[in-house]
Formats: structure tokens, sequence, C-alpha cells
């Protein structure tokens, strides 16, 4: 693990341990049990002829003082939602108060796309409190976990009927997430320790993903030519974060879409886009 994930990890563990010494995760446990309601079905939103888009939903930084103020992520999710992004995406980490679950949430209330809970995860008690929080999916980044533990947290994921989405930037970290029977594996093309982001980390890493598990493109991609650039590298969606202007957002998720997105054969190969000709 390198240095910046390690930093937000041990962040994390200190916020997972103040929130169970309120909420005892056996009490989340016989929440489950008394039981758990079918969820929004990412896999199904995200498969089809076009790349799927997911909008990431992310409260303004602090020195944007006045847009924080008036962020409302239901607000957020129905533009997003329609101007034709697939799922939604929400950020619910902060460095500063800690995660804000509740955003999860809000944002669900008062749209019917699927909900991705995309924080830093380091311990199955955050997934049981992604599904109090209603998300229909969580992100799980391979890089803070070991195996052992990635594993439980996807079985704890099926368990509440949460898609575990998860994420590598590396060879590594994929074929971790290939044995822990992925079905859906997003790859991050943001450096977490400068924040930029390369394209091309999607181009070398989706060749080798099976054709019957869902690519993400996480991050990057800003402009139409991003867009065909992984759908071609093999991603079936791309997440992206669009501009913090909410009509300048829906101009933005309108012009990323209708770019086709072959996939993948059963050996991980980009298929060009004649394949979908031939099938129709």
């Amino acid at each position: 693990m390198d240095k910046a994930l390690a930093q937000v990890a041990e962040r994390k563990r200190r916020e997972v341990a103040a929130a169970q010494a309120e909420l005892p995760q056996h009490e989340l446990v016989q929440a489950m049990l008394a039981g758990v309601e079918p969820r929004r079905n990412l896999r199904a939103a995200l498969t089809g002829r076009e790349l799927r888009l997911i909008a990431e939903v992310r409260r303004p930084p602090p020195e944007a003082a006045e847009a924080r103020l008036i962020f409302d992520p239901r607000f957020v999710a129905q533009e997003f939602a329609g101007a034709g992004a697939a799922a939604i995406a929400v950020a619910t980490d902060d460095a500063d108060v800690g995660s804000e679950l509740f955003l999860l949430r809000r944002a669900r209330r008062y749209m019917a796309l699927p909900v991705i809970a995309w924080d830093y995860v380091v311990d199955e008690y955050q997934v049981y409190q992604a599904w109090r929080h209603d998300a229909d999916a969580v992100a799980l980044m391979v890089g803070l976990l070991d195996d052992d533990a990635l594993q439980q947290m996807v079985r704890a994921a099926g368990k509440l009927r949460l898609t575990p989405v998860l994420v590598v930037r590396d060879g590594f970290e994929l074929d971790s997430a290939l044995a822990a029977h992925a079905t859906v594996i997003a790859i991050e093309n943001r450096d977490p320790a400068t924040g930029a982001t390369d394209l091309g980390v999607t181009e070398r890493l989706a060749e080798y993903i099976p054709g019957d598990v869902l690519v993400i493109a996480a991050h990057g991609i800003a402009t139409r030519e991003d867009a065909q650039r992984v759908a071609a590298a093999g991603a079936d969606a791309a997440l992206f974060e669009p501009p913090a202007d909410y009509e300048l957002a829906r101009d933005a998720i309108r012009d990323l879409r209708g770019v086709l997105a072959p996939g993948r054969d059963a050996e991980g190969r980009p298929l060009p886009p004649e394949t979908l000709d031939e099938e129709s």
C-alpha cells in the first residue's frame, strides 16, 4: 500500500472505531436479519450497446464555501439522472468531518438510478453502513485490503444484495479482484497521491478482464474523445465528475452520451465497434 492510501486507511480505521462505539456491528447485522430489501440492479443499468455514464456526486471542497453551503445531493442526482446518467456514485468521504453517509439516502430518494457508495472501505462494518444508508452498490478499493478481507467484504455485500464494485489501479490489484470473483471492476485512472489522471491505465488493464465482467473506467473522462478512448479499450461504463455548475454538468453528460461500447471477448480482448452491427 502506498503512503497516500496508508494515511487514508489509518484515518478511516479511526472513523470506523468511533462509529462502532456508537452503533455496534451486531446491531447492524440484526437489522439486516429483519429483512434485506432488493436493491436497484447496477449491472443491468450498466449493460447496453453504448458507454454507460456514472455521474459522481461530490460535496464541493471547503474553499468553495458558498457552493458547499447550498449543495443538495437530491437536486444534483435528479439533474444528472434527467440528463441521461445510468447510475450515480456518491463520494461520501470528507477528510475534515468524516464519512457523510446521509448523502447516499438523499441522492437516491427522488430518482430511480442505482447509487454507488464511493468511499475508502477498510472494514466490513462500512459495507453494512452503506446498506443501512440505502446504497445499491459499494466501491471496494482493492489496494486498501488484503485478499482475505476483500473476499470477506464481497461476501458481505452479496448477503446485503449490494453490488460490490472492485476498484483497481494495477495488475496485482486486478488479479486480487478476479480471484474474488468480481462481476464489476472499476479501473481507477486517478493517482491518489497526485490527483493526476491517465486513461492509459484503463487501456492497459481492461484487456485482461473477461468479457462477462463489467468494466468501469473511473475518472479522467472529460471529453467525448476521452469517452471514445476508454470504450475502445473495452470499458462498458465511465465514471466522471461533472462540473460544479449544474447547467454545465447536464451539458457534459449529454455530450458524452451515444458512444458505442462493444465490450471485450471471453479473453478480455476489446471488440471492434463493427461487432455491434453484426449482433443487430
